[in-house]
């Protein structure tokens, strides 16, 4: 563990690489210790794996001039940007508002929380997110870090505030949390996490290779007069990597520099949606409605003149004479379901007269094929199955709903380990706060955090799974070459204990059915019937010493217990146990052992 001065010397270089390369001149960074007093309290930590790696790799530069030059950092050239990414706006702000919108939009509203209810799944017991601890640590060490797991994920509040959550980190593809430790006690731990708004806060990478996280630069306002108005200036506070529990998406824009989210993918699929959507509006609008195309007959009237009558006969069905109260006069009212767009057109000679048509609106005003194609298009680019695009219909268990929902099923899951990545991250740092980390001699791969499984998912794939098991078990064990217990090892993936407990089942499910039939036959008091005829027939022997009698007696016996089993008694209670609670041995299991 290096030393207290180590750590601020390391700590000050980065600091002074930071500053040199910002790209404000008019803000200071303060002093670290009056800013962020707890940030020496995170860098002290031990270095994680990846970066131990980073530092020992010859391909990767490790330049402690690229701090702030990497991917995602707040070194940008936005002109270079604005040249090659038109279409992406290199101001997070504004890039994060446009997805904001975007995702109020009401089909990718809908697709998205689709996404978040199969992410966000609670067990029989409530529990979101399970720990697993691998490695050969002994029991009480697992309980003692699955209690204190217990403790850890309560402060994010994944049973109130985790559907929220995962949604925001769905669409902004960042989320950050402020891990907050006591300054007087650092040793108890991460005691509570807080949410700090994506816009305001900006990983600092290590260099413009490796992706390491090298620390946390955020804006704070700085209120300005009395009542705090005008917040015109901002501080730049810097935090260790530690020091916040970042979650992000994964994904890059195409130079990496900085994170997209999810929605990426389909943000040109909801342009040309909307543009679909409003191109069909005006459409109907301008089309859908009648005409009418009045032919009026002006004679012999010369084109001034004719005109003039046109325009007189316009302005009459253009209004409507309407009484004024307040005026106590009759005007001429703008009518608005009047000849305003019908068509007037001057007719000579008089031949046939004036006369009026009927000018047909627009055809196939009820064919959305190609906005239905564009939905599907962006509910394509989610991921979300086409199937849940209609909430009305069933759902239909057909081979080709089913691959696409186990398609949607293995995206859920990847959400869920991106996500439980960092919960990790978080967690390993507050193992090391509580001194448990070196106490436990702990490894990063022993911990592992898993999220329940879409339920629709896990009910189509058990089934199937089980389907086919069974299926060539049944091929296999009819077949009196192959040993029984050789399909069931072998096509039902049972283990010898299974076996054996199975065997066991089996001997109670006989004994069952044999007390069933004796009381159908004999009555529910069989067995003193049946022992009222063994003493009957010790009775006869005794006195007769043998005889027919005696044979009677024994074949009346008989009715009751031809090759009589043993004692009927409860099944196993746990699995892998026989009766008596005992587990078999592996020589119990026919055929071969391993």
């Amino acid at each position: 563990m290096p030393s207290r001065r180590s750590a601020t010397r390391k700590s000050s270089s980065f600091l002074d690489n930071l500053v040199s390369k910002l790209p404000y001149t008019n803000r200071i960074i303060d002093d670290i210790s009056s800013l962020n007093p707890k940030y020496e309290d995170f860098n002290d930590l031990t270095k994680r794996k990846d970066e131990r790696i980073s530092q020992q790799s010859i391909v990767i530069r490790d330049e402690q001039n690229d701090i702030a030059g990497g991917q995602g950092s707040i070194m940008i050239n936005k002109d270079y940007h604005q040249y090659m990414y038109a279409n992406m706006d290199v101001d997070k702000i504004r890039r994060l508002q446009q997805y904001r919108r975007m995702a109020g939009y009401a089909e990718c509203s809908d697709a998205i929380d689709e996404i978040c209810d199969e992410t966000i799944v609670k067990d029989d017991e409530g529990i979101i997110v399970k720990i697993d601890i691998d490695g050969s640590h002994k029991d009480n060490i697992k309980k003692e870090l699955r209690k204190e797991w217990d403790k850890f994920i309560n402060i994010f509040k994944l049973e109130d505030n985790g559907w929220e959550n995962f949604r925001q980190f769905l669409i902004d593809g960042e989320l950050f949390y402020e891990n907050v430790i006591s300054q007087n006690r650092p040793d108890l731990g991460i005691l509570g996490v807080v949410s700090i708004p994506s816009e305001l806060i900006n990983p600092v990478y290590d260099n413009v290779q490796n992706a390491l996280i090298k620390g946390f630069l955020l804006r704070r306002a700085v209120p300005q007069g009395k009542q705090g108005a005008g917040n015109q200036k901002e501080e730049l506070i810097v935090f260790d990597k530690n020091q916040i529990t970042y979650v992000h998406s994964g994904l890059w824009n195409e130079d990496r520099t900085m994170r997209v989210p999810y929605i990426e993918n389909a943000r040109r699929a909801y342009k040309q949606l909307s543009l679909i959507e409003d191109s069909i509006v005006i459409y109907r609008l301008v089309r859908a409605p009648e005409r009418l195309v009045f032919y009026v007959d002006v004679g012999n009237m010369p084109a001034p003149k004719a005109e003039q009558y046109l325009q007189k006969l316009i302005r009459q069905y253009w209004s409507r004479k309407t009484y004024n109260p307040q005026a106590k006069s009759v005007q001429n009212v703008y009518d608005p379901q009047s000849m305003l767009d019908s068509f007037w057109f001057a007719k000579k000679n008089g031949q046939e007269g004036t006369k009026v048509e009927l000018l047909q609106g627009g055809e196939n005003l009820g064919q959305l094929d190609d906005l239905m194609y564009f939905v599907k298009k962006l509910y394509k680019a989610l991921k979300v199955p086409i199937g849940r695009l209609n909430p009305e219909d069933s759902f239909k268990d057909g081979t080709e709903i089913t691959r696409e929902e186990l398609r949607f099923a293995k995206f859920v899951m990847r959400l869920q380990r991106q996500f439980s990545t960092s919960l990790k991250d978080s967690f390993i740092v507050h193992l090391k706060l509580r001194k448990m980390w070196e106490k436990y001699n702990l490894k990063e791969h022993e911990i592992c955090l898993t999220f329940n499984t879409p339920t629709q998912f896990m009910i189509m794939r058990e089934q199937q799974t089980f389907n086919l098991k069974f299926e060539n078990y049944n091929n296999m064990g009819n077949n009196e070459l192959v040993s029984q217990s050789f399909s069931q090892r072998h096509y039902l993936d049972w283990t010898d204990d299974q076996m054996a407990e199975n065997r066991e089942w089996l001997r109670k499910d006989n004994e069952l059915m044999w007390e069933i039939e004796q009381i159908r036959t004999n009555g529910p008091d069989f067995r003193e019937k049946q022992g009222e005829l063994e003493a009957a027939v010790g009775d006869i022997a005794g006195a007769t010493g043998g005889g027919a009698a005696v044979g009677a007696a024994q074949a009346e016996l008989g009715k009751f217990r031809p090759d009589t089993p043993p004692e009927f008694g409860p099944g196993p209670t746990q699995p892998g146990m026989v009766a008596g609670g005992e587990r078999p041995q592996a020589t119990q299991a026919p055929g071969p052992t391993q």
